[in-house]
């Protein structure tokens, strides 16, 4: 047999026996592993299982320690109570009216829990009720709201609704026993309307370290440090207003709700513009709503959630939209911040108003009057526009005008005088342009000197006689060029009587007999026709006295020693008086000098002019030698 037989029959043999053998080794050998390996991988996952359960059971536990933590008190009794109370005070920050509150139905489910119910009646309006959702869902506390009943008294966003809310917490058998909702204690200080510090008592049982909130009265306060007795506290918070609280006011814990269940990783990266992100797996995460979820520091609200696949909106609650890398941490967000987010969501569209029809809007430029500016002062001017449609850009405003360094800044036209810039008239136009309309209006700026207060001259004192005329002239001067129109007035009370010429400035007065002697205080008002008009003051007294020459007659006139002697007698005082040739008589306003003495008559010189005093007659019924008229 040649060597190429031989090695075809040795390969022919040894197929043979592998062909027969085969069987043999696989019952002897392979099956045994196959079924070490079969029994391992079954082994395998039922101690996976178990490693499942083991940690389902862990989460349940620590999930309902966290229920216990948040339940009402486990009395059913002292539950309704104090969450009823709660909700009152809720109502009342929300800034609920009418506000009925009724206990309800207490539902015991075994030996687990009691689900207490009360009902609230009230009257809110839509931006109330919001505001009420919201802190109720914000709050950390086993609750839910199984009934809502709202009617509308009108179709304005302002009228009120009548609300029935029927809300439910439980009160679980473990949670532990206590007097209050939530942890109360007390300021030691008065808390200042602006003050973020606030000194605190008998807070054993508040957290030991910040953030956390807390309520005093109508107010949320965020404590953000801790330094023994003091906090320090962000004012206002959750949309309420700061207010001032007295020393020995209590207030209480407010925890907001950190429940979030969901916690997965990305499957892929996604960029800064990607609406669609793959997650690694979607257990614990809600099945059928949207929900928030955060990735580093952005929060993306998850609007369709199909097995791995989500569609999302992104950078919402102000966060940002950014890239994030394969692999990082996906977490449901804590029920607090979803509360804020549904508050954005609902509390804008008011579904009891009526809807606003379509408007169609007309850009106008209103008229604008001329306007005076006065030098070293700024002119201000809003310019008048209507028809503005806010879906729009801003409109853009121009200005056209020889005056320098004129400006149009958000809606204003502002300007500043320079000091060379001469005074005068100067036309404006201004230009406004929005989605293709445009509208133009012109107008004046008058650029005045600056204006100078009026002189004014009056004397401090003048005397006024009873039943006797007084007239004074005020002297007033203007020191701008061109003078300006002057204006006169009493600035105070005057005497009945007192007549103040508005034009001139006379002043004119006559006290009555009955006018009581003593000083008449008086301010005299002298105003420019300037821009902007300013005025000058001066104080006047006017001091009312008997009137002496009404009382004072010539009585006699003899001659002694080849002299001649009058007596003028004032009956009103009876005080007697001797006169001779050159002696000076001033009696009330007169002043008069000597000139003759008769027996009959006197004659006296009166600002240079001859005036004759019969025997009998007063001084008011003297007669001027020159003319007939008679000096009264």
């Amino acid at each position: 047999m040649q060597k190429r037989e031989k090695i075809l029959a040795a390969i022919f043999g040894a197929v043979i026996l592998i062909w027969f053998g085969m069987p043999v080794i696989d019952s002897t050998f392979i099956e045994p592993v196959e079924s070490r390996q079969n029994q391992l991988n079954v082994l395998n996952q039922q101690i996976d299982q178990r490693e499942q359960k083991e940690l389902e059971l862990l989460r349940s536990a620590s999930q309902l320690g966290n229920w216990s933590a948040h339940s009402l008190p486990p009395d059913e009794h002292d539950a309704q109570r104090l969450y009823l109370e709660w909700l009152d005070d809720l109502a009342e920050l929300s800034g609920f009216s009418d506000i009925q509150l009724t206990p309800g139905r207490r539902i015991r489910e075994r030996k687990t829990y009691v689900a207490v119910q009360v009902t609230l009646k009230g009257t809110a309006t839509y931006d109330q009720i919001c505001h009420f959702l919201l802190h109720f869902y914000q709050t950390e506390l086993l609750q839910n709201i199984i009934g809502l009943e709202l009617k509308s008294t009108g179709t304005s966003k302002a009228n009120p609704l009548q609300v029935k809310l029927t809300a439910e917490g439980l009160a679980l058998n473990k949670a532990k026993p206590r007097e209050e909702l939530f942890p109360r204690a007390k300021l030691t200080t008065t808390l200042d309307l602006d003050s973020t510090k606030m000194k605190v008592q008998n807070i054993t049982e508040f957290p030991n370290e910040p953030p956390f909130r807390i309520r005093i009265d109508r107010e949320f306060l965020t404590v953000s440090e801790i330094a023994d007795d003091t906090w320090t506290v962000a004012r206002g918070a959750n949309l309420t207003l700061p207010a001032e609280h007295k020393a020995g006011t209590p207030f209480e814990l407010s925890p907001l709700n950190q429940f979030s269940e969901g916690n997965t990783k990305l499957q892929a990266s996604i960029t800064q513009d990607s609406k669609l992100i793959k997650v690694l797996s979607t257990k614990y995460f809600p099945k059928d709503e949207s929900y928030l979820i955060k990735i580093d520091d952005e929060i993306l609200n998850v609007t369709n959630h199909a097995a791995g696949e989500w569609s999302v909106q992104r950078g919402v609650l102000d966060t940002k939209a950014t890239a994030h890398s394969k692999g990082a941490a996906v977490k449901e967000v804590p029920r607090y911040l979803q509360a804020v987010f549904d508050y954005r969501l609902i509390a804008p569209v008011n579904p009891f108003a009526k809807p606003v029809p379509d408007k169609s809007y007309k850009l106008k430029l209103k008229d604008i009057l001329k306007q005076n500016v006065v030098k070293g002062t700024a002119l201000e001017l809003t310019v008048p526009l209507e028809g503005i449609n806010p879906s729009l850009a801003a409109p853009e405003v121009s200005v056209k005008t020889e005056l320098p360094a004129m400006t149009v800044q958000s809606g204003k036209l502002k300007w500043l005088p320079p000091e060379e810039q001469k005074a005068g008239v100067y036309p404006v136009t201004i230009t406004a342009i929005q989605g293709g309309q445009t509208v133009e209006k012109k107008f004046q700026i008058e650029l005045l000197e600056k204006n100078l207060p009026p002189n004014i001259e009056v004397p401090s004192l003048v005397t006024a006689y009873q039943a006797r005329p007084l007239s004074l002239f005020v002297k007033a001067s203007d020191p701008d060029l061109p003078s300006q129109k002057l204006k006169f007035e009493l600035e105070t009370e005057a005497p009945a009587g007192v007549m103040l010429n508005s034009e001139t400035g006379e002043i004119n007065w006559t006290p009555t007999a009955s006018t009581e002697l003593k000083d008449y205080p008086m301010t005299i008002k002298v105003s420019d026709s300037g821009t902007p008009p300013l005025s000058t003051s001066r104080k006047l007294i006017v001091k009312v006295v008997l009137d002496d020459a009404f009382f004072t007659f010539l009585t006699g006139s003899i001659e002694l020693d080849g002299k001649k002697i009058a007596w003028i007698r004032n009956r009103a005082t009876n005080q007697k008086r001797e006169v001779q040739v050159g002696d000076t008589i001033d009696v009330s306003e007169i002043h008069a000098i000597v000139k003759t003495i008769t027996d009959k008559f006197l004659i006296l010189e009166i600002d240079g002019k001859p005036w004759t005093l019969s025997l009998g007659e007063n001084f008011r019924t003297m007669r001027n030698l020159t003319s007939p008229s008679v000096l009264n």
